[in-house]
């Protein structure tokens, strides 16, 4: 079945068979062992609309609106310094400056950060867009003020033990 992509003000719309559908982000189904095949499509609800096995199937057009939309799911951002971090719920509103400049995001709580990977963060916000501090230690003090009471429990026993080590 053919399908064919096309850029919308904040969403991509894909056109399969007779219908129209609504993508608002798309996902390797393989990412390390096989990025360049099985991309999943997925609606405003997070469902699956469609899993495209080779993209390179597609026309040119579509292959282009997809790389782009690859590329912004896939990019992480680099945080180089934390402005703010306002209590939204159990979430918050951050702004940052990252590589690109001045970023705002939203996180819906403290799983949206992942220190498995220490001493660096990645957080993701509520659009599942993630961005990338690659050393929480590295940063500004008042950076890391500003999240003290949001790292993850991995980064903090990772420092403390590099500082027993070095005693």
């Amino acid at each position: 079945m053919e399908i064919r992509l096309s850029r919308r003000e904040d969403h991509i719309e894909a056109v399969i068979g007779d219908n129209v559908h609504q993508v608002t982000r798309v996902a390797r189904a393989f990412p390390r062992s096989n990025p360049d095949r099985f991309v999943g499509l997925l609606g405003e609800d997070g469902q699956e609309i469609c899993l495209i096995e080779d993209p390179g199937t597609l026309d040119a057009d579509s292959q282009e609106i997809l790389n782009a939309a690859l590329k912004d799911a896939y990019s992480f951002p680099r945080i180089r310094e934390i402005l703010s971090v306002a209590p939204r719920g159990t979430g918050g509103e951050w702004t940052v400056v990252a590589e690109e400049g001045e970023i705002v995001f939203r996180t819906q709580d403290r799983e949206a950060l992942d220190g498995s990977e220490p001493p660096g963060i990645t957080i993701t916000d509520d659009n599942g867009r993630r961005y990338r501090i690659e050393d929480y230690w590295a940063m500004d003090r008042e950076s890391r003020n500003t999240i003290r009471d949001l790292v993850p429990d991995e980064v903090l026993r990772r420092r403390a033990r590099v500082v027993r080590l070095r005693r």
